[in-house]
């Protein structure tokens, strides 16, 4: 994304994106937000938390261009990472952190049907800050203790 593409959608301008769906099955957090070209229509925006890829379907986006929207959700799943706290977890936390997390989602859909969207997003977060640290080579050694205990 370049820094025009951002600078043409200004901040205050933009409208709020809202949570829509968090998909345990495939990483893919979604979002939607208002147009600011059809006032009828609604734009979904998503982010595939397991390579960090965007997809937008607004006008820019069916076009196959960069919009404001890819950049505000990689924004706004990072400020979840943070609001969560995640990123300032030991290796052992985040596991124990992602365990919940899965058995949650694992019990309200055997129970209801369906995962409280909390911890959708609570598990999608840990695997992607796990995805970060293996990725960065940081879990390594750890991986390597937790495995053997």
């Amino acid at each position: 994304m370049s820094a025009a593409t951002i600078a043409t959608a200004p901040k205050t301008a933009r409208p709020a994106l809202r949570f829509v769906s968090a998909d345990t099955t495939t990483g893919i957090i979604a979002y939607a937000v208002a147009s600011q070209h059809d006032a009828r229509r609604t734009n979904i925006v998503s982010l595939d938390t397991t390579n960090a890829d965007t997809y937008c379907d607004c006008k820019a986006g069916e076009c196959h261009r960069p919009c404001w929207h890819l950049a505000a959700v990689a924004e706004m799943w990072a400020a979840e990472l943070g609001a969560q706290g995640i990123v300032w977890l030991t290796d052992a936390q985040l596991v124990r952190y992602g365990t919940k997390a899965a058995h949650m989602v694992n019990t309200y859909t055997t129970r209801i049907g369906r995962s409280l969207a909390s911890d959708r997003i609570a598990l999608l977060a840990a695997r992607a800050e796990w995805r970060r640290r293996v990725r960065l080579g940081l879990i390594e050694r750890a991986a390597a203790s937790l495995l053997a205990a």
